[in-house]
């Protein structure tokens, strides 16, 4: 359908370089995916123009928004703005009150204070791209972007990810130009000249025979058809909030421009006021003082372990009363410690056999958030004469219906019921006896 409409009524005239309100004729209008003859209140639909100011979405570059209005009382909002067929420009729009035909005259009015916003993140990626090539390298390329009023990405080939001093530096590049106030040079030529001049171009992009450049001074020059400033200062100054990986050797930059990167500095202003003054400090002494305050939790944890550890020391050390005599002569402690999870059934063997006489095995239960696990163990030695930690779990994990096993030195079951925790180690003691 919008082939047709193309082939129909011919390309759409862009004249949003150079103005933001545009008298036009409204030459054809869509309503649930169909060529209609009219639009009225509450519609929603697309009008296609015979000329708009009017930046369809392109480029990374998102499409305008704004109003389109009559004379006759006609008012539209336009939320969006497409180009559907290269050449056709279609608007998005709701109507707010009356109605347009085809064949109207209409006004055409981009939303400034929007686009302003758009201009300064798209010339930002600009200037961004050729301050990462200048501190990372001439192998950087431009690998999409997505250019908004309140933010910018740009994705960029890399083989690593960049250190926070190349950021930085990256940043303050990027500022220097902006603040320099240059003015932008934007022009036609042929694609010919343009590449001969040194212009970047976007790898698998495809040109005509004519082409755009933009150009800041000497520092950047791209060729690109999206909307831009016509001074870096206008930009106001650039703010990078992220760098990250999106696929192999491929980043993404996030950042934000003018009143955006005002707010987000301001933002994290006042964040590090605030986490100041929970510490009783001056913000510039905020990162000394978690620094500090770290080494000081991170000594305090160590000790809070070796006190954990000392007591369970203790605690493991009186079950030592729980020893059985195995038939086969070696000594195996069956007895029962609640609230142990896996790390804890291990350490608490750890325990009985550094404390044991002589070489021998055990058998722990443990019923921990109403989950029981038995975990049996043997040394070498009592291995050597007949323990099986394998075998006597598989022999009583029945009583807590669950199951298990292992090897002969160490096996382990969880069951889901905790009431035959008992019973299983009894059942262990009359296998050892």
């Amino acid at each position: 359908m919008h082939a047709d409409i193309l082939k129909e009524v011919g390309a759409t005239e862009f004249t949003g370089y150079g103005e933001l309100v545009r008298e036009a004729k409204v030459v054809a209008l869509i309503k649930d995916g169909a060529r209609v003859d009219a639009l009225a209140k509450g519609d929603e639909g697309e009008i296609v123009l015979d000329a708009t100011p009017f930046y369809a979405e392109m480029g990374g570059e998102v499409g305008d928004t704004g109003v389109i209005a009559s004379e006759g009382g006609f008012v539209a909002d336009v939320v969006d703005t497409k180009a559907p067929e290269k050449g056709l420009v279609c608007h998005m729009a709701k109507v707010l009150d009356g109605s347009v035909s085809v064949g109207d005259a209409v006004t055409a009015a981009v939303e400034a204070k929007r686009r302003a916003r758009i201009t300064r993140n798209h010339t930002a990626t600009h200037i961004l791209h050729a301050a990462l090539r200048k501190v990372l390298g001439d192998h950087v390329k431009q690998a999409g972007s997505y250019v908004g009023p309140d933010r910018l990405r740009f994705d960029f080939t890399h083989f690593e990810a960049t250190t926070p001093e190349q950021l930085a530096e990256i940043e303050r590049v990027a500022n220097e130009e902006i603040m320099a106030a240059i003015p932008m040079n934007i022009y036609e030529t042929s694609l010919d000249e343009a590449r001969a001049a040194g212009v970047t171009a976007l790898f698998g992009e495809k040109y005509g025979d004519a082409v755009r450049v933009v150009e800041a001074g000497e520092f950047s020059r791209e060729l690109c058809g999206g909307c831009h400033v016509s001074n870096t200062a206008e930009i106001g100054f650039v703010k990078i909030v992220s760098e990250s990986s999106v696929g192999a050797n491929l980043r993404r930059i996030e950042a934000v421009t003018s009143y955006d990167a005002l707010a987000y500095v301001n933002h994290m202003e006042a964040e590090l006021k605030c986490a100041a003054a929970e510490m009783k400090a001056k913000p510039f002494e905020v990162a000394e003082r978690v620094k500090a305050n770290l080494a000081a939790i991170k000594e305090f944890e160590a000790e809070r372990k070796r006190a954990k550890q000392a007591a369970a020391e203790g605690d493991v050390s009186d079950h030592l009363k729980d020893v059985v005599d195995a038939s086969a002569g070696y000594p195996v402690v069956v007895t029962r410690i609640d609230g142990l999870d896996t790390g804890g059934l291990r350490n608490a063997w750890d325990i009985l056999r550094a404390r044991l006489e002589k070489p021998g095995a055990c058998i722990i239960g443990t019923v921990n958030d109403d989950k029981p696990v038995i975990m049996a163990a043997g040394t070498d030695e009592a291995v050597a004469a007949g323990f099986n930690a394998g075998a006597i779990i598989k022999a009583i994990a029945g009583n807590i219906k669950g199951g298990g096993g292992g090897k002969p030195t160490m096996a382990q079951a969880g069951g889901k019921d905790a009431s035959g925790m008992d019973a299983a180690l009894e059942a262990a003691r009359e296998l050892l006896r």
